[in-house]
């Protein structure tokens, strides 16, 4: 499953229409002087048909963002500022009208009419969320009844069986209740729920995250033929980055309640601006290119009650300057990605390529690990060729919004020459790297 086999990368999605927009969100857990700041100016937006990768450390804030935007926080989170735009575009027999809602402003009756029918949540641990002592069925059905209340006993019956052939599960388990079904098969009835009505956003919370790699990577891939086939978006949260970089077409990076770094993952992958991005990408190995050390990154993230001061990720970056402990950088397009270099020093919405960090201000220059061109500039001609023929750039031919590169693409193929044998027998040749190379993105589960 390659980058532009999902369906069209960010590059593509940033000219598409938005269907979910957050815009500066603020959430705290408790009121008054003893709250804590979870979620700290959220913005964020979700084209229509894209996969929006949130990633980042357990509590950095990802499942917090994702309640919030939904309005599912539980008590006692809760949400003191911004806004979130659904832009409702309702297709089917029962479609209402075409409408934009906040949904942090919406009444209950409006929010119980969006979600799950428009906009669906795949909770974390999702295959221990279904009902222990109700069948299959009647849990399929459940949702088909408040929301298609003009459809019969024998058409939501016919319903239930079409999604889980849907994905992948005999209709014979209709009447299996869950514990008789395999943690990949309670996953994958979770997943049919949830598209029962056809929404157009689907956020999922770490959905895979107890299963093993080979049955995530096959529902994943279900998930994503499902998502060409229906066309909804999908908010894909993970602290796997490796997971994002060959499955998502956008990745927002958070830490400590803040997104530090929005790209595509091509970009986030060839050429990251946050230097805790960066130490994610080093955190899981690839299986191409040559041997590195791999160093992770230092230290644990900071309590929420006792944030740093200046930019929260300092303590642990290996580029902080004195500015990093005073002042916290604003989410900003990096200057070297503005035309003519020059960085912004104010606020306002950020590009699709942003990074919140002081070392991307123009003033002097970033670190080199920081500072990668992209497009890479030193891409070879035989890799270039590879990506010509290749499946995913003959899928994307004669689209005008197909992708000049992606992270598929341009990752790293060359291997490391052979060492010499000893003698007398002659050394060998040296592997030429790219010739016929096929590319190759990090694997899915590479990281735990």
């Amino acid at each position: 499953m390659t980058q532009s086999q999902n369906g069209g990368p960010a590059v593509a999605g940033r000219q598409r229409e938005a269907v979910l927009e957050v815009r500066g969100l603020d959430v705290d857990y408790g009121h008054g002087p003893d709250a804590v700041r979870a979620v700290s100016g959220a913005d964020l937006v979700l084209h229509r048909g894209e996969v929006l990768g949130l990633a980042g450390e357990s509590g950095s804030g990802k499942s917090t963002l994702a309640y919030a935007l939904t309005r599912l926080l539980r008590a006692p989170g809760v949400i003191t500022g911004g806004e979130v735009l659904f832009h409702s575009r309702p297709q089917g027999v029962d479609a209402g009208p075409a409408e934009t809602v906040d949904l942090l402003a919406a009444d209950a009756a409006t929010l119980r009419r969006i979600r799950w029918s428009e906009l669906a949540v795949v909770f974390q641990s999702a295959m221990h969320a279904l009902n222990p002592v109700a069948r299959i069925d009647a849990q399929l059905t459940d949702v088909l009844k408040a929301h298609r209340r003009s459809m019969t006993a024998t058409q939501r019956r016919e319903r239930a069986v079409e999604l889980l052939r849907m994905v992948g599960i005999s209709p014979d388990r209709l009447r299996s209740y869950p514990h008789e079904l395999s943690g990949g098969m309670r996953q994958r009835v979770m997943i049919a729920m949830t598209l029962a009505l056809e929404p157009q956003v689907v956020i999922m919370d770490e959905p895979t995250t107890a299963l093993d790699v080979v049955t995530q990577r096959e529902i994943l891939e279900e998930l994503m033929q499902l998502r060409e086939r229906l066309g909804f978006a999908v908010v894909f949260i993970t602290h796997d980055l490796s997971l994002l970089l060959e499955l998502a077409d956008s990745i927002a990076v958070m830490y400590a309640g803040r997104i530090v770094e929005r790209a595509s993952a091509a970009e986030l992958f060839r050429a990251p601006r946050h230097p805790y991005s960066l130490g994610l990408k080093g955190s899981f190995p690839s299986l191409h290119g040559e041997r590195v050390r791999m160093e992770g990154i230092p230290g644990s993230p900071p309590s929420l009650r006792s944030m740093p001061s200046g930019c929260a990720f300092h303590p642990r970056c290996a580029f902080a300057t004195d500015r990093c402990a005073e002042e916290q950088p604003l989410l900003v397009t990096p200057a070297m990605d503005l035309p003519g270099g020059q960085g912004r020093t104010a606020g306002g919405p950020p590009s699709d390529r942003s990074s919140a960090c002081w070392l991307q201000n123009g003033q002097e220059p970033p670190p080199a690990a920081l500072a990668l061109p992209f497009p890479p500039a030193t891409a070879t001609s035989a890799t270039s060729d590879a990506s010509a023929t290749s499946p995913a750039a003959t899928a994307g031919a004669g689209s005008p919004s197909a992708p000049s590169a992606s992270p598929a693409d341009i990752a790293p193929v060359s291997l490391p020459a052979p060492a010499p044998a000893p003698a007398p027998a002659p050394a060998p040749a040296p592997v030429n790297a790219t010739s016929g190379a096929t590319t190759a993105t990090p694997p899915l589960g590479s990281s735990s």
